[in-house]
């Protein structure tokens, strides 16, 4: 049977982690919801550069391998040192560094996919560029979508 003080000591702990200790709390739904919105704040910044359809123009297959390849490292590092190196205990279920950090990245590169062909229709570049190009355009734009994603839902924590 717990008693009152031992509610207002579960209470006190509960405020320890989330004030002084800033642990990362579940990943939800409200997260994902939170890197949507990181991901087009940041993604709007260059998806109106004049530059951009230069630079997608002479872009080869090696770049963009390259270009997909640093952005999921940027990624697990922006995962890692903001969010994993907060956590204290873990013996905590889904708190092992491949859970946490793989369902973060899966979403946050899915989620900076899908903004930045928002973009790429919303904003006409469909009726500009070829389908090759098309790609091009996307996983560019997702790099800098994708750092807003994360950004946004691991620093809100902290």
């Amino acid at each position: 049977m717990t008693t009152k003080i031992d509610e207002i000591a579960e209470d006190v702990q509960q405020l320890k982690e989330r004030l002084l200790e800033r642990k990362p709390e579940r990943f939800s739904k409200m997260d994902i919801a939170r890197s949507f919105f990181g991901a087009l704040f940041i993604g709007v910044t260059f998806v109106f550069s004049g530059r951009l359809i230069d630079i997608i123009k002479v872009m080869e297959l090696s770049r963009i391998a390259f270009l997909v390849s640093a952005t999921i490292a940027i990624l697990i590092a922006e995962i890692y040192f903001v969010g994993w190196t907060k956590i204290k205990s873990l013996k905590e279920p889904g708190r092992n560094f491949f859970e946490f950090t793989l369902k973060r990245l899966f979403v946050f590169y899915a989620v900076s996919l899908i903004v930045a062909a928002f973009y790429f229709y919303i904003l006409g570049y469909n009726s500009i560029l070829s389908g090759a190009e098309a790609l091009e355009f996307i996983f560019l734009v997702a790099m800098p979508c994708s750092i807003g994603a994360a950004v946004s839902d691991l620093l809100r924590k902290y």
